[in-house]
């Protein structure tokens, strides 16, 4: 009994320390399991951090380069409307610019056509000019010099009818004498009459598309013979003259010719633009073919004619 006691007693010797080791050793296993747990931890902690700041990061870069594209996108757009609004503005600007310049250029034209007409009327009329001062009429001869357009032309047109209007109307009649020398003549004359024809031109007629037809009336008397037989044929009619431009006009009067009834016609040029605009003279000189037409023309129903050169010299009153 007291040998089963010894060994009891040796195998507790022996176990218990075998123990305590074990469990020493276990408790330094836990602790060192716990740090190395704790560290795991740790470490996933700061990855997981890392990765939410990185995740934070990204999201604000993401959004600044949005917003940033935005705000470049804005720019652009308001660049372009402010350079449109720019080119619409300079457009219009351009354009007031022009017809305010068009406008002042018709002005002086129309200004200067009326000047030039006021002085054409005082000078037929006999009255002094007053001069413009000089500043004015240099701006007025610069821009008159300009190139003319196409409207410039047709107010300068409307000035000229307004200008012919005006001098028909303020100068009234005009007298005018014609002698003619004859050159061919019908049966009835031995010689071609010679002698003067009074023509008496109104201020009153009409527009015939580009001629201006004016009402006048013819007298006058011519010297006849048939083999030495003198005879005296006077004319006096009533018709009136067309002009072409102030050059060329063909002119009849219908009426008495001789005994019967008949016409006189004078066609030709005319020197006004030369006789009144040029040397600023108050009488015209026109150049043509004159010719006499009757029914009965000494009066024993002889029909006959006869025509030469006619110049005539026309004053106005």
């Amino acid at each position: 009994m007291k040998k089963k006691r010894n060994y009891f007693a040796r195998y507790l010797i022996l176990v218990l320390p075998l123990l305590f080791i074990n469990l020493n050793a276990q408790e330094e296993v836990d602790a060192l399991e716990a740090a190395r747990l704790a560290k795991s931890a740790a470490e996933k902690a700061q990855a997981e951090a890392d990765a939410a700041t990185e995740a934070a990061i990204q999201s604000a870069a993401t959004k600044a380069a949005a917003q940033a594209r935005e705000n470049a996108v804005q720019a652009k757009k308001d660049a372009e409307a402010k350079k449109l609004a720019d080119a619409e503005a300079a457009e219009a600007k351009r354009l007031a610019d022009a017809e305010a310049a068009e406008e002042a250029e018709l002005d002086a034209l129309a200004k200067a056509a009326g000047e030039e007409a006021r002085k054409k009327i005082a000078q037929e009329l006999g009255l002094e000019v007053e001069e413009e001062p000089e500043e004015a009429a240099a701006e007025a001869e610069e821009t008159v010099s300009t190139e003319a357009t196409a409207e410039e032309v047709a107010v300068a047109e409307e000035a000229d009818e307004v200008e012919e209007l005006v001098v028909k109307e303020e100068l009234g009649f005009s007298f005018g004498v014609a002698p003619s020398i004859g050159f061919v003549s019908g049966e009835t004359f031995t010689n071609v009459p010679v002698g003067v024809t009074v023509v008496i031109t109104t201020p009153y007629g009409f527009k015939l598309g580009p001629l201006d037809f004016t009402i006048s009336a013819a007298f006058g008397g011519y010297k006849g013979e048939f083999e030495e037989e003198a005879f005296n044929p006077s004319i006096m009619g009533v018709g009136g003259n067309l002009t072409l431009a102030n050059f060329v006009f063909a002119e009849g009067h219908a009426g008495k010719v001789g005994d019967g009834t008949g016409i006189r016609g004078f066609a030709g040029v005319s020197l006004e633009y030369l006789m009144k605009k040029g040397l600023g003279l108050p009488v015209n000189i026109l150049v043509g073919g004159e010719g006499f037409i009757s029914t009965d023309m000494a009066g024993v129903g002889n029909a006959s004619y006869w025509g030469g050169l006619g110049v005539r010299l026309d004053y106005d009153f």
